[in-house]
């Protein structure tokens, strides 16, 4: 804009110093009012949403994605794994409970958090249940950033272990002291394999410990009444 204004100046003073004139000055107008035309107008504001658009942007995350058909594709996936490592008993295991959380899931889909918590709940099992199969493969050479990283995992999965008990005693769940055993002993398995030096793999039992804790964590939220109010 101050470089459009600093050429209308210097064209207007050109005029006015060739003719001399107050025909100068009207020169130098017609000029600016030419180029004012080739300026393309201000696009006009966006006309607000209309109320279908509106209620169609407000649908419920579970309308957008089928996460329940998702979480049982990736149960099945799991289930079909066939290797010897898919006969660990903690692997099966947390399979059973996954199956378990989706079924519930199922049976809650007029209570939308319910719903919600629920299938988070199946989808920390099955995070779990994955990082348990990914500890049984070989372990590969181990250096300093791996055991950094292992430490850093297995500290803040000692303090979710202990939160545990916690969460299991307000889930409602008929089998939560399965999973607070899980946990702890999927934690206690880290450790083990980090003082063996197989960093990799106490990373991933201290993430598979800390999934389970998470998964109860989100079915004691499904077992609030109403999370909303606070008394």
């Amino acid at each position: 804009m101050r470089r459009c204004f600093n050429v209308i100046k210097q064209y207007m003073r050109k005029c006015f110093l060739q003719t001399g004139t107050i025909y100068g000055i009207f020169a130098g107008i017609l000029f600016c009012a030419g180029l004012h035309a080739q300026v393309p107008p201000w696009p006009s504001p966006k006309p607000p949403a209309s109320r279908s658009e509106r209620s169609e942007a407000k649908k419920p995350w579970s309308k957008q994605q089928d996460w329940l058909a998702l979480a049982q594709k990736r149960l099945d996936s799991l289930k079909d794994i066939t290797t010897q490592d898919a006969e660990n008993a903690d692997f099966k295991n947390l399979l059973e409970r996954a199956a378990d959380l989706i079924d519930q899931a199922k049976s809650s889909k007029d209570n939308q958090f319910q719903y919600g918590r629920r299938l988070l709940a199946a989808n920390a099992v099955l995070e779990a249940a994955d990082r348990v199969l990914q500890a049984m493969k070989p372990e590969k050479t181990p250096g300093d950033s791996d055991s950094r990283a292992a430490g850093f995992v297995l500290q803040g999965c000692y303090f979710r272990v202990r939160q545990a008990d916690y969460f299991a005693s307000i889930s409602g769940e008929k089998k939560s002291g399965q999973y607070v055993k899980l946990a702890s002993s999927l934690y206690q398995q880290g450790r083990s394999a980090y003082d063996a030096k197989e960093y990799g793999r106490a990373r991933l039992l201290g993430e598979a410990s800390t999934s389970v804790v998470f998964a109860l964590e989100h079915m004691a939220q499904a077992a609030t009444p109403d999370p909303h109010i606070y008394k």
